[in-house]
């Protein structure tokens, strides 16, 4: 071979693997930066945005700002953070930030990558005024009712190492008239007196069942049927890992589902019994694009008696799901969805687009076409 030659193939060879080698980069970049997108949305984006400052603030633009070194001790441990910026950060928040230093280094690198990569948000030249700094400068007097409280009860812990419950909701029995308290990682609680006994796992009958990210996420409400003594009916609303199955509500696909809530309907086969039997009916399911705001409240008028129009008619509080916090506000905001909605449903009916529930006709948007007749 000419040395030419050589020479020549040589060049390739080193152009070539050049190449070969800069591609695993970029897509070890590009998936870092997913990682990265995930584990902020899972860990940080309850409180964190890039648009506008909400429970904490807003992390848009914070790489012209602050050291990264400062981003990854705050992380870790908020609480011991000296510096200006974090004592203001206290001030005006009047909390810190908890520690996740349960995440691995790797983990907290990932976050601070994607964190880095969001820019700071438009500045809005409108002006409106001066602020109102306190709207009730007038201060609340205090009564003279003092409250003494005792210990009752202690719900048996169902947190990892059996460190935590995470109590999120108590009903009462309709024909009993017991107390059931709802641990949020799955568990519904019967207090025989002041012990409490399992009544159900969610876990037990949706294998899918998660309460992950944490926050409001798992076993997010229950509710009695007004009639129960005779028809042994309840509700249950929880999450599911995303794409469990095909929501009934949801939006463009090029958006991330964290996870998926679902209404359930139950039957118990005998509605004095402290253990229940019943097999679940689902409803609906929705798609969210985080772990807050999700389906935390469901309950039927306690006023309505039997023969009235409201009698029976379960009503259905939707959140957001987080979604205008990362920056798709139109998603609550759309007429024809149900996030961000209180819906008002028939159980009994099957009027409903998936045939699986009923739209009272006396709704207010029954008959609209702007709006969800949910």
């Amino acid at each position: 071979m000419k040395k030419s030659h050589l020479i020549f193939c040589l060049l390739i060879a080193v152009f070539l693997n050049a190449c070969v080698n800069s591609k695993p980069d970029s897509q070890n970049e590009d998936s870092e930066l997913t990682d990265g997108k995930v584990l902020f949305t899972n860990n940080c984006s309850s409180c964190h945005g890039f648009t506008q400052n909400g429970i904490g603030p807003q992390l848009g633009g914070l790489k012209s700002k602050v050291r990264r070194d400062y981003i990854f001790r705050m992380i870790i441990n908020s609480e011991n953070e000296e510096n200006a910026r974090a004592l203001s950060l206290k001030k005006k928040y009047v909390s810190s930030m908890p520690s996740f230093a349960h995440l691995s280094i790797v983990e907290r690198n990932s976050i601070i990558d994607y964190i880095l990569t969001k820019p700071a948000p438009p500045i809005f030249s409108e002006k409106y005024g001066e602020s109102i700094v306190n709207p009730i400068p007038d201060k609340i007097e205090l009564s003279d009712l003092v409250l003494n409280l005792e210990h009752f009860t202690t719900i048996p812990p169902s947190g990892p190492s059996n460190a935590s419950t995470r109590i999120a909701l108590m009903v009462l029995h309709p024909i009993t008239g017991d107390s059931y308290i709802a641990d949020l990682r799955g568990k519904l609680y019967r207090l025989n007196e002041k012990t409490p006994e399992l009544y159900f796992d969610i876990a037990d009958y949706f294998p899918n069942f998660i309460d992950k990210p944490g926050l409001a996420t798992g076993f997010g409400a229950f509710a009695f049927h007004p009639n129960f003594v005779e028809n042994g009916m309840f509700y249950t609303t929880h999450t599911e890992a995303p794409g469990s199955a095909k929501a009934d509500f949801s939006y463009a696909d090029s958006i991330q589902v964290t996870l998926q809530w679902v209404l359930s309907e139950w039957k118990a086969e005998d509605p004095t019994s402290t253990r229940v039997v019943a097999k679940p009916r689902e409803l609906f399911r929705i798609d969210m694009a985080t772990g807050v705001h999700g389906i935390q409240e469901i309950a039927f008028n306690p006023l309505a008696k039997k023969g009235e129009e409201d009698y029976g008619l379960l009503y259905v509080a939707v959140g957001d799901g987080g979604a205008t916090e990362v920056g798709y506000p139109f998603i609550p905001h759309n007429k024809n969805g149900i996030s961000g909605s209180l819906l008002r449903l028939d159980p009994s009916g099957r009027n409903s687009a998936n045939g699986k529930y009923g739209i009272p006709a006396s709704n207010l948007f029954y008959k609209s076409r702007d709006y969800r007749a949910e």
